[in-house]
């Protein structure tokens, strides 16, 4: 009977996980590219956005509640995924096996980048006391500064792939889990249509990178005229 209850927690926990790396947290990402994609029709749309999101009512709630508990839940179940499976695809040389593989190891990258990603532009906003209405000028200065430089560059480029490659790969996992891909062909099919949506999330989050490379602006244009 106990090890019964322990098989239901478990369970429950990896459905759990499944669950949240589609909502909230794909969904946060699918968003997230978005905005950022506005940067490469102006300044203005991306700052607009920005500001009307900086102004939510509750959202430190909805940033700690909704997305960065789930964020982190998912990562900590991810690591305990990983480090408790024995994949071992250079042995087991299945196409599934290195799947399963590079999941992980996209995951554990995304992890890294994200300490990297909110060190660098949600602690100096909170260090500094930037206010919800400078929330605009002040990211876009950050990362005005994050690509000035190749190293910068590179970094983002390697979270941004690593990012859309994990969650559609985890979309297509998680149609499969759930029971809602039944057969190889349909898996298959599925596993096209997701690798183009994948396809779509990079070359958004990489135009991003390639516009503030390319035509970094000052924080003074940032405001309308």
């Amino acid at each position: 009977m106990e090890q019964r209850t322990k098989d239901q927690i478990h369970y429950l926990i990896l459905k759990t996980h499944s669950l949240t790396g589609l909502i909230p947290v794909g969904a946060f990402l699918v968003v997230h590219f978005a905005i950022n994609s506005l940067r490469t029709v102006g300044v203005w749309p991306y700052q607009l956005s920005i500001d009307i999101i900086n102004n939510l009512p509750f959202l430190m709630v909805i940033e700690v509640g909704f997305i960065l508990i789930p964020i982190l839940f998912h990562s900590l179940v991810g690591f305990y995924i990983y480090f408790s499976g024995c994949s071992n695809p250079f042995r087991y040389n299945y196409p599934h096996n290195w799947m399963y593989t590079l999941q992980r190891l996209s995951g554990a990258v995304i992890f890294v980048f994200l300490i990297y990603h909110l060190a660098t532009t949600v602690a100096p906003k909170i260090y500094y006391g930037n206010t919800q209405f400078e929330a605009a000028p002040f990211l876009i200065s950050v990362m005005n500064q994050e690509f000035k430089s190749w190293d910068g560059r590179i970094i983002y480029v390697i979270g941004i792939v690593s990012a859309t490659f994990h969650f559609a790969g985890g979309l297509w996992g998680f149609c499969i889990s759930w029971g809602i891909l039944i057969g190889r062909r349909a898996q298959t099919n599925a596993g096209y249509v997701f690798a183009l949506f994948g396809l779509v999330l990079t070359v958004m989050g990489l135009a991003t990178v390639v516009e503030f490379s390319l035509h970094p602006i000052g924080v003074e244009a940032t405001q309308p005229g």
